[in-house]
């Protein structure tokens, strides 16, 4: 009875995990089917999923009950243990969500970089989703001392929690200054994450 339990738990988390990925399609597919499906996603139909809230919020709760659902399952003897292996799982999470935003960035840019860059930058929660995941992945583990890559790991979510804000704030007074600045963060942050991983 209990492998039947800890079964429909594992394909609940499954689920959920997923939330995140189906909300923005679903969405995105009624937002697209508002102004008309087209050969390509307009740019607005991706401004749109990415910078709305509640898409944001119904993710991320979404990701924090499938964490707590993995947690829960795991013998209590086991639990502190299990939780390096959740907190690897959920940075996966937020490299996948990064990389797909950044694809369907692409797609609604026509195949354009610079245009795709800057729906990710204007998008916001493109960048912030994936910082709050990485940043839940390590609160959840047990403390350590903040040296070395944990310090670098801290780095990368703020520079990600900085982009679009630089965007926002600075391209409010110059759009380049806005979009150079953001860019310059992410670039950062992605070596940053890259160097670490290496």
């Amino acid at each position: 009875m209990s492998e039947k339990v800890e079964g429909r738990n594992g394909d609940v988390a499954l689920f959920l995990y997923a939330a995140p990925f189906i909300i923005n399609f679903v969405y995105a597919l009624y937002v697209w089917a508002g102004v008309g499906f087209s050969s390509v996603l307009p740019q607005l139909v991706y401004i749109e999923v990415s910078q709305n809230n509640y898409i944001f919020l119904l993710g991320f709760a979404a990701v924090v009950c499938a964490a707590l659902l993995d947690f829960t399952s795991e013998p209590a003897a086991s639990r502190r243990s299990s939780t390096f292996s959740l907190s690897k799982r959920l940075q996966a999470l937020a490299m996948v969500a990064l990389v797909l935003s950044f694809l369907a960035a692409w797609y609604s840019a026509s195949g354009n970089l610079s245009t795709a860059v800057y729906n990710v930058m204007d998008g916001r929660y493109a960048l912030v989703f994936p910082a709050v995941i990485l940043l839940f992945s390590y609160i959840i583990l047990p403390p350590v001392k903040l040296q070395g890559a944990n310090l670098r790991n801290i780095l990368v979510i703020v520079l990600l929690f900085l982009s679009p804000a630089a965007l926002y704030e600075l391209g409010k007074r110059n759009t380049a200054a806005g979009l150079g600045s953001a860019l310059i963060l992410v670039l950062l942050a992605a070596y940053i994450l890259l160097r670490d991983s290496d």
